[in-house]
């Protein structure tokens, strides 16, 4: 008996319709809706990751402290989807750590073509430039020193990350750690899309194709993150010290 309900689970299973891909250009988007607020003076650090559950009831806040090292002390909370302030819980839930294993990645779940594209530089960055003649002339700074030894003295290694998608520069780290899905979130399989927040912290989506769709409303966008059902985003607003966990509908027009 136990193996027919499995067989008839696994029938019902296969049967369930793939979630559409989506497509920006016949997507329709509904007004930012707000589900929570909360203050930020509250929490202890800055909220460094957003994940759904399943059932799309909670989510999972995760805020970190870093000290001088950049070590990190992450925090916990879960917040329920009706409204209501961050509950202390002692580590992320399951469901949190499965959701962002997919969310945050750098191939978009169930479809290895489309994926983040990384581009790393270092350059010599000096307090002031060199002067025209290579550096021989005195230097503007130190009378007592050529422009080249005071520039190799201020010299400093600057780091630049680059992340784009589908010709769209979703950030630009200088000397900044890439943290994976701070800044975007696929969208679950079959969806074929990401969100991301934009240079000016607008909400875009990303088809497939590369086309895009800004989200009125959407501003001082942080963590954006799909639905497991892909059909709602949510993403957190900060307003000075204050947060509100906002989410999005997405539909067909």
């Amino acid at each position: 008996m136990p193996f027919v309900l499995l067989v008839l689970a696994l029938i019902a299973q296969s049967a369930t319709p793939p979630m559409p891909a989506f497509n920006a250009a016949t997507a329709a988007v509904s007004a930012p809706a707000t589900l929570a607020q909360f203050d930020g003076g509250k929490l202890k650090g800055e909220p460094a990751g957003l994940a759904w559950s399943a059932d799309g009831a909670q989510f999972y806040l995760r805020t970190a402290e870093y000290d001088r090292w950049r070590n990190e002390r992450a925090h916990h909370y879960v917040v329920a989807a009706a409204g209501g302030a961050p509950t202390p819980v002692l580590e992320a839930p399951a469901w949190a750590l499965a959701y962002w294993a997919w969310k945050s990645g750098f191939v978009a779940p169930g479809s290895p073509d489309l994926r983040l594209e990384t581009d790393v530089q270092q350059r010599i960055a000096t307090a002031v430039g060199s002067v025209s003649d290579g550096g021989l002339s005195q230097s503007r700074a130190d009378p007592n020193r050529s422009q080249v030894e005071s520039d190799m003295a201020s010299a400093q290694k600057v780091n630049t990350i680059t992340v784009t998608f589908k010709g769209q520069l979703l950030m630009k780290l200088e000397n900044e750690a890439l943290l994976p899905g701070v800044r975007y979130g696929w969208a679950p399989a079959g969806v074929s899309a990401l969100a991301y927040s934009d240079g000016k912290r607008r909400l875009v989506l990303v088809d497939r194709a590369g086309r895009t769709l800004e989200v009125p409303g959407a501003t001082d966008v942080l963590l954006p993150a799909w639905s497991p059902d892909g059909t709602r985003v949510a993403y957190l607003q900060k307003n000075k010290k204050k947060y509100s966990l906002n989410v999005v509908t997405v539909g067909a027009r």
